[in-house]
């Protein structure tokens, strides 16, 4: 039986007055961040925000998921200005968000976001659709070096056929952020991406394939050198910081292959239970065969073939790499893999063992919206001839709700102006 809308607003009122506002959760101790300060010549620090704010066109497409809510704190007026007051607070370095519509954007954020002190670009989801993703950054902090706007569909491929998007920069902190004196010092890189994958639970597959596709990207933008040492062949990349809502939860295979950097098998898995939505999903429907077809050149390995050949063939120009073999990426192996040691800045579960939540709508309560980084080569060998420089340290999360929390809570609501929680996290770069 369907409860009346005043059950929800009463419910959901009253579980808003016992929970306490949201707070930085440290993660380094003071002594730690002394240490790191002296050990190093160069430390910044910034903080990185995620937010998908809730489209107002998509609130409408789906408003059978709200119609007990209070229709006063719906209205885009009152939300984009509960919003803008979160994104002020905060003050982050970097915003990322989702689901921001196109109109939205030019004729309201951009503005805003402006006065604000930020930069921003934007991508928009496909011809047919009227949001899309945006990266916001100060630019008294930052300088823009290089621009990748994600595209997931691809005509003919079935896996690709939504009209999902990313955006992937590469920002370059500007000298005076650093506490280095030496002039000469390296100037420091920041890889920044963020993404809105698609929804469908029942199409683990597709989703996959979108992060792929992401994935071979920031190989591109991301890459800084490739060199062989002692025969093993080291990449570096610049720092990276990944965020969005990546419709996929924290106990599923695809977040097992984002932060494991591999996944065995996979051919074999069933496509519905991939994302860890879980909706009972019956029918056994194996992925089967490759995800992405040869023909688009992005391999197993989650890179765009042209460039390794790429990188290899100036390897193999050094005189000084001629005995050496180089591996090539493969196509049509049942292991997909990648180049990055992702790490959540999240844990997804409280000091007590209780479930985070970054999004509640109905009885869909799950962390669906993460921020992960990456910040040192995967290989043990670069770890053993200790390569610090360029690696970033978590210093605080903002806090999340946990599951008890928001058993009874229903958003958006007066305080809390999209269906998900912003996350947020600070980092210090060494």
């Amino acid at each position: 039986m369907q409860q009346p809308m005043y059950y929800y607003r009463k419910r959901s009122e009253e579980e808003q007055s016992k929970i306490s506002k949201r707070k930085w959760k440290s993660t380094l101790i003071e002594s730690q961040i002394e240490r790191i300060k002296k050990n190093n010549v160069s430390v910044i620090q910034f903080k990185i925000a995620s937010y998908n704010i809730l489209s107002p066109k998509l609130l409408e497409d789906n408003f059978y998921l709200y119609e007990n809510l209070d229709k006063s704190y719906l209205e885009w007026q009152y939300r984009r200005r509960n919003i803008l007051k979160e994104l002020k607070k905060l003050n982050a370095h970097i915003f990322c968000f989702q689901e921001l519509e196109e109109q939205e954007y030019e004729s309201f954020f951009r503005e805003k976001l402006v006065k604000m002190g930020y930069l921003s670009v934007y991508n928009k989801r496909g011809c047919q659709k009227v949001d899309g993703c945006c990266i916001a950054f100060k630019k008294n902090f930052f300088d823009l070096e290089k621009q990748i706007n994600v595209n997931y569909f691809v005509p003919g491929v079935e896996v690709l056929s939504k009209e999902n998007i990313g955006i992937i920069l590469l920002l370059k902190f500007k000298s005076a952020f650093s506490s280095c004196s030496n002039l000469h010092s390296e100037p420091k890189f920041l890889c920044v991406a963020t993404t809105h994958i698609v929804y469908n639970p029942k199409r683990g597959d597709s989703k996959m394939a979108q992060l792929q596709l992401l994935l071979a990207n920031i190989d591109r933008i991301a890459f800084k050198k490739s060199s062989i040492i002692q025969n093993q062949l080291v990449t570096e990349y610049h720092p990276i910081v990944l965020c969005g809502d990546f419709n996929f939860t924290n106990d599923s295979k695809i977040y097992e292959f984002l932060t494991k950097a591999h996944l065995e098998n996979y051919k074999l898995l069933n496509r519905a239970d991939l994302s860890g939505q879980k909706l009972d999903f019956k029918n056994y429907i194996p992925i089967g065969k490759c995800l992405i077809p040869e023909w688009l050149g992005i391999s197993d390995q989650s890179q765009f073939k042209p460039v390794i050949d790429s990188r290899n063939l100036r390897l193999l120009l050094d005189k000084s790499n001629l005995n050496q073999v180089i591996k090539e990426g493969s196509f049509g192996t049942d292991i997909i893999s990648h180049s990055f040691d992702f790490k959540s800045a999240y844990p997804h579960k409280d000091e007590n063992g209780i479930a985070e939540i970054t999004t509640c709508i109905r009885d869909f309560r799950k962390s669906v919206d993460f921020i992960f980084f990456h910040s040192e080569a995967k290989s043990n060998f670069q770890r053993e001839i200790g390569q610090e420089s360029n690696k970033l340290h978590l210093l605080a999360r903002l806090e999340l709700f946990n599951e008890n929390e928001c058993k009874n809570l229903f958003i958006p609501n007066k305080n809390y102006s999209s269906d998900h929680f912003m996350v947020a996290a600070k980092f210090y770069l060494t």
